[in-house]
């Protein structure tokens, strides 16, 4: 695997990646060394996700490629934004995750049951539509998304080839922050917020970090 190099020193590195073209900032995220991409069922919309397995390991290595969006007066809300590219994506992929080669997006065709196929690197998820994800995602995600990797294959040769399979949509949303002491306790008295939920944490180190400054907290106030 392309990844081993760096998984083998840090199973789950994170690189934070500023792109040319707009500026933005990508990072990886949820890096799972042989292991599956997976399929997430919401309400409104499908995702995609991956996970590694302590009894069976895949060939690949996956991880999320997320792009980070701010928005700004008088469009606010990212987090509808957010779930109207996801819906689009459903759309496009029949409520089915698309999967795209690399090489395919970067000359501007859609993949098709037959060039998956004939991929050399075999998709751990098999629920999906071969596609073009330049359809379903705005062209600024799509650009960060291409840069970014040309940047991330600098450390990790090999990312960006034409064999790299693409699965879209990816979402993360970030929850309002909320306002807390620093045990975690909110203007509420005994009210702790530890968690993603609380808005304070990215992923599930710190989540489960947030956890143990809430519960030293209570353990504070009870003594």
């Amino acid at each position: 695997m392309i990844m081993d190099p760096v998984t083998r020193i840090n199973r789950d590195p994170k690189f934070h990646i500023i792109t040319r073209r707009y500026d933005d900032f990508v990072r990886t995220f949820c890096t799972n060394p042989g292991g599956f991409v997976v399929k997430e069922e919401y309400q409104e919309f499908i995702a995609t996700n991956g996970h590694s397995m302590t009894d069976q390991r895949s060939e690949n290595t996956n991880f999320a490629f997320l792009v980070r969006l701010e928005l700004t007066k008088p469009v606010e809300n990212t987090t509808a934004y957010g779930m109207s590219i996801a819906k689009l994506v459903t759309t496009i992929g029949g409520r089915r995750p698309v999967i795209q080669r690399l090489g395919d997006l970067h000359r501007g065709r859609r993949s098709t049951e037959e060039r998956i196929a004939r991929n050399p690197v075999r998709n751990t998820l098999k629920d999906v539509t071969p596609g073009d994800i330049s359809m379903a995602l705005p062209q600024r995600i799509v650009m960060d998304i291409i840069e970014g990797l040309e940047i991330l294959n600098q450390i990790v040769p090999g990312v960006n080839s034409d064999s790299t399979l693409l699965y879209a949509p990816e979402i993360k949303f970030y929850a309002r922050e909320v306002e807390v002491d620093r045990c975690l306790q909110t203007s509420i008295d005994g009210l702790y917020a530890a968690g993603d939920g609380a808005g304070l944490s990215r992923g599930i180190v710190t989540a489960a970090a947030t956890g143990i400054l809430a519960g030293r907290g209570i353990a504070l106030a009870l003594t």
